[in-house]
């Protein structure tokens, strides 16, 4: 790892985390929700003799909250890219919070949109031989965003002109 000088203020900086569209708060009121109508439901089918259907609703309303904690759990995951002028630096946040670091020399890294399919395709930093995918929870629009801010970031660092 590079010792970076403190004083040396960065050229691009952000942080990326997985977009979700649901807080906390609201899938708490969603699983409520649901699990007040199934509670209903359940105790309409007890009192017609079919208990087992009850255990098999409370299943649901379990299994749907573990759904969310299971993906507020992902959703804790990011990356912070950071561009100096004489090294880029992406540090990694997995989802149990465990970090790491990795440095790319800004002469040598390139940054590469590869298609994968007809609606995927992965943002790459490669350098001596080495890739490094980089936003896989991006859509496509922020990944070709982040790979043109990248690519005019690094020319800049590179001492060339911003076109």
């Amino acid at each position: 790892m590079a010792n970076i000088p403190r004083t040396e203020k960065p050229v691009f900086k952000t942080d990326l985390h997985p977009q979700r569209s649901l807080t906390r708060r609201g899938a708490r009121r969603l699983v409520l929700c649901v699990g007040g109508v199934t509670t209903s439901l359940g105790v309409l089918f007890w009192s017609m003799g079919a208990w087992p259907i009850a255990g098999f609703m409370g299943i649901d309303v379990a299994l749907l909250s573990f759904a969310f904690h299971l993906n507020f759990q992902s959703a804790r995951r990011g990356e912070m890219i950071e561009l100096r002028r004489s090294v880029l630096r992406l540090t990694r946040i997995s989802a149990r919070g465990v970090r790491e670091e990795f440095d790319f020399q800004t002469y040598w890294v390139q940054v590469v949109m590869t298609p994968q399919n007809a609606t995927r395709s992965i943002l790459v930093l490669r350098s001596h031989g080495r890739d490094m995918e980089i936003a896989p929870f991006l859509g496509e629009d922020a990944k070709q965003e982040l790979a043109n801010t990248l690519r005019e970031k690094l020319l800049i660092c590179r001492g060339g002109m911003a076109v």
